[in-house]
């Protein structure tokens, strides 16, 4: 691996982490800055307070958020605003109420950068999550147990930190919740409510949604689990429990404000070490493209294809990560989408030098191997000068310097 340019090495690197694109403008007003004022020019980057308006169409929720993410001025805000709704992921279809989605997004974005307290508790309460966990028809005789299942599983504690008593006990507690058929406002029913003491986690006391929530929260396990994942997410790196451990007591003394996590990570020396350290899911690569190269966001098949399209998790756990994102499938799906773009329509999309694709794309450090691939498509026989450089940027968009964070 060679570096193009060292301080534009790093501003990519930051870019590309902390936000959901590395165009030249950004890595440019980030080059030649250290550390600490870099992470400071991306922490104090615009906050969007854009508000989703609610329809019963939510390919419009999700067309607008796509243009809010494809915005020139989209930073740091979109990013943990994603890296929330992959954690804590509602499919739009099994919500029945359409308008609903567009509400718990403007709350992601609300919170995004807020306490994860405050986010999680608006969760338990929020009416496209009461529909897609199935809480809305949970009552004191029969209580469903999804959301306060998934509550611990997947949005707190993870397993090994409750027993089944306490999925049970927790969901009777929780009971009582609803959703307006009508105005889709969320409410509190009490005559469907259970009444009664329960024991939770030990302690046996009237319990509703939002105690245990903050129950949860002040667990331990649920301030190193979020916080490392959180670490994964931006780093690429996982902390082994005890590193875990102490990031969540870290945290905790913080008070879960989000801010202060995401700061300590992007000042960290794992942030800063490596270059290319986990893949690019499909929706990151989605964004990543739609930037570059200007995809039109109301063609929802193409993020759809890619694997990872917004609203649609494949289950409640939300999309799988890792190697899952390098495998021949999701290959060949990159792949498609590549030639399905008409480059003649892409500013130098037939006319850009391989530096210049390079600069677009934020690859500033690239191996030999991808060089040469680049250089050796340089002939201009049976396809002409314009086909070889489109060629040149399928082939910058398919390396692995472009396929990982």
């Amino acid at each position: 691996m060679a570096e193009r340019n060292a301080d534009f090495a790093r501003a990519a690197l930051l870019a590309r982490r902390a936000t959901l694109r590395a165009d030249p403008d950004l890595v440019a007003s980030l080059a030649g800055l250290g550390r600490e004022d870099a992470v400071a020019a991306i922490m104090g980057g615009p906050v969007s307070t854009a508000r989703a308006t609610p329809t019963e169409k939510s390919d419009e929720t999700v067309t607008w958020w796509l243009r809010q993410i494809g915005a020139p001025e989209s930073g740091l805000h979109e990013r943990m605003s994603f890296f929330w709704h992959t954690l804590i992921p509602t499919h739009r279809y099994s919500v029945n109420h359409q308008e609903l989605v567009a509400t718990q997004l403007n709350m992601i974005r609300d919170n995004a950068l807020g306490n994860y307290r405050n986010l999680l508790q608006g969760f338990v309460v929020d009416g496209a999550m009461i529909k897609y966990l199935d809480a809305d028809s949970s009552t004191a005789r029969r209580p469903n147990e999804n959301l306060a299942r998934e509550l611990m599983e997947l949005f707190s504690t993870g397993i090994g930190h409750y027993t089944e008593t306490d999925v049970r006990q927790a969901a009777l507690a929780m009971t009582g919740w609803r959703v307006d058929r009508d105005t889709y406002a969320v409410y509190f029913d009490a005559e469907r409510a259970n009444t009664e003491p329960v024991t939770f986690l030990g302690d046996t006391r009237q319990w509703d949604v939002a105690s245990i929530t903050d129950r949860l929260c002040d667990h331990p396990a649920t301030a190193a689990r979020i916080s490392g994942l959180l670490w994964y997410h931006l780093t690429g790196k996982t902390l082994n429990a005890g590193a875990a451990g102490e990031l969540g007591v870290w945290w905790q003394d913080r008070s879960l404000e989000i801010r202060p996590l995401v700061e300590r990570i992007l000042l960290s020396d794992d942030f800063w070490s490596d270059h290319y350290t986990r893949p690019r899911s499909g929706f990151e690569y989605y964004a990543a493209v739609q930037n570059i190269l200007g995809l039109d966001p109301t063609q929802m098949w193409q993020a759809r294809d890619l694997g990872q399209q917004l609203y649609e998790p494949p289950s409640v756990g939300g999309w799988p990560g890792g190697e899952r994102w390098l495998n021949p499938d999701s290959m060949l799906r990159r792949s498609q989408t590549l030639f399905s773009v008409d480059f003649r329509e892409v500013s130098g999309g037939t006319t850009a030098s391989v530096d210049e694709i390079l600069d677009r794309c934020g690859i500033y450090v690239v191996s030999d191997r991808t060089m040469a691939a680049l250089a050796g498509a340089n002939n201009p026989d049976g396809i002409g000068e314009e086909g070889v450089v489109q060629l040149q940027w399928r082939i910058a968009l398919s390396s692995p310097e472009f396929l990982l964070l």
